[in-house]
This record gives C-alpha cells, sequence and structure tokens, in this order.
C-alpha cells in the first residue's frame, strides 16, 4: 500500500491566493513534483515544500522510470546536470506558472522565499552545498549497494511507493534496471568500503560541529540541518512513522552487515541529532 503525505492547511486567504509559508500562490493549482520515490534529494525538496505549506503533487517514481517522466514533463528538455546528477534527475518541480526547478535546494529556497531564517548566511548555503556534494552521493551509493545484495527488495518498494499499474511494469524489468544501477553507479567492494570511510568522516565532521549545540549553526533550525538530516535517511532506515516521507525497507528485512551500518549511523551523535529533527522538525510538518 502506498504511504499518503498528508499536508499542511495554508495560513492565510489573500483574494484569490493563498498564503502558504511566506508566498502567495493559486491554491486550485497545485505545483507538481516528479520525484524518485524513496530518494534522500527528493525527500530534501519534500520536507521544504511540506515546512512550508506549499500545495504539490507529487508523481512518484521508480529509478530510471523518473527519467523519462522527467523528459516527458519537460517536453525533453530536462533539468541541469551537476557532479551528483543528470539532466533528468529528480526532484523536479513544475510550477503552476510554468517554471521549472530541478535541483533540490533551488527547491529549497523556493519554498522559503520571503523567509531569511532557513538561509542566514553564506556558511549556511556552503554547507548545504557540501553535504549535497560530500555525503549525498555516499549514502545513495551504500543505499543501492545493500539493495543489490537483497533479491526481491527493489521490487517490494516499487509495491510500497508508486502506483500499481508502475509497480508491475518495474517488477518485470527489475532485473535488467538492477544490472543498470550496477553498473552506473559502479557498485564494488572497494566503492562501498570508501562511500563507508566518507560516511564515517561527515558523520565525525557534523558531531564535532554540533558539540553542545542543537543545530549545525547555532541554535536554531536551518537549510544545513534539512539536508543533513534528508541526505542521511537512507543510512538511517528512517520510516514514515519517524517522518520520512516515502516507505523505506524494514529493519528486520535486511542482513546483518546492513543492520550493522543502520545502528551505527543511528548510535553516532550526528545521526542521534538527524533523528531528532525528524521528529521535531519533520514530523510536525505532516501533521
Amino acid at each position: 500500500m502506498r504511504f499518503e503525505r498528508p499536508r499542511e492547511e495554508p495560513t492565510e486567504d489573500r483574494g484569490g491566493c493563498r498564503q502558504y509559508g511566506s508566498q502567495a500562490v493559486n491554491a486550485s493549482r497545485p505545483h507538481r513534483l516528479i520525484t524518485l520515490a524513496f530518494s534522500h534529494y527528493n525527500e530534501k525538496a519534500r520536507w521544504a515544500l511540506d515546512r512550508y505549506a506549499i500545495p504539490y503533487s507529487e508523481e512518484p517514481h521508480m529509478p530510471f522510470v523518473c527519467s523519462l517522466a522527467v523528459a516527458v514533463a519537460t517536453r525533453g528538455r530536462g533539468g541541469k546536470a551537476d557532479r551528483t546528477s543528470s539532466r533528468y534527475s529528480t526532484p523536479v518541480l513544475i510550477l503552476n506558472d510554468g517554471r521549472v526547478l530541478s535541483d533540490s535546494t533551488d527547491i529549497v529556497r523556493f519554498a522559503a522565499e520571503g523567509d531569511d531564517s532557513l538561509f542566514p548566511s553564506s556558511e549556511v548555503s556552503e554547507l548545504v552545498d557540501h553535504y549535497g556534494d560530500q555525503l549525498g552521493p555516499y549514502t545513495r551509493f551504500l543505499a543501492y549497494w545493500h539493495l543489490g545484495r537483497h533479491p526481491g527488495m527493489i521490487e517490494r518498494l516499487a509495491a510500497d511507493n508508486v502506483g500499481s499499474r508502475q509497480a508491475k511494469v518495474f517488477q518485470r524489468l527489475a532485473p535488467l534496471i538492477e544490472s543498470q544501477l550496477t553498473r552506473a553507479l559502479s557498485l564494488t567492494e572497494a566503492g562501498r568500503d570508501r562511500a563507508m570511510a566518507r560516511l564515517r568522516e561527515e558523520l565525525d565532521a557534523a558531531g564535532s560541529r554540533l558539540g553542545d549545540r542543537d543545530y549545525l549553526c547555532g541554535d536554531r533550525f536551518i537549510a544545513a540541518d534539512l539536508t543533513f538530516g534528508a541526505l542521511l535517511a537512507p543510512v538511517l532506515c528512517i520510516t514514515p512513522e519517524e517522518g520520512f516521507g516515502a516507505i523505506l525497507p524494514e529493519l528486520a528485512s535486511l542482513d546483518d552487515e546492513a543492520r550493522a551500518l543502520i545502528s551505527e549511523v543511528r548510535a553516532h551523535r550526528a545521526g542521534q541529532f538527524a533523528l531528532r529533527i525528524y521528529g521535531e522538525e519533520r514530523r510536525r510538518c505532516q501533521s
């Protein structure tokens, strides 16, 4: 069964538009959010949109299918490529005025438009970019590495996260798609070791940065906290009950190596921080 995410109600009416967060939008025409359902970069976008109660309709997809959806939705133009994604990567937010946002940080900035508290300084912006480049790719690698070691698991993720028609098609194509993922991400043991080393470096750095503080850059929640929490989600195996906007594998269905990784991250000071902000900041956006 697909997990449905509730949306917050708008806080104010202004003529024919409603005020969502700090900006007015046409409440009768929600934006379209094209996602790879369980992707952590997509969770980053969902978190920001939910936080500011921006009205949107999510169109969730599975790996590779999401790229086709982006190509169709943008009439072949796609978005912008960077070091961690292609022109047809998700998330893509198609605004109800026709504009297209194809970067998770751009979507966060759009959601927070008019509210400087999420991006209060250049230090915060640099830290957001750092996590996008130096944390997200490695947690993604580890997620797909372990996913490939569990036969049938990606098919179950399809059943849990996308519509039944797409799930059935994806399940038939799963062996080919898994092979393509292995090649595209170079899922090797050496790569896993590098990803683990990078993850531990980022956890330790975040733990040191936190110190006795409640947040990464001071005494309040900002975009760097949101980004860190979202991009750490795959190795925390966050559940919908804990605040994640999609369904990840159940801990009991994973092998010893995967469970050991999740236990290590959840026990770390930085992992505890991420779990806390999911509880305090993410879940309240969904209630």
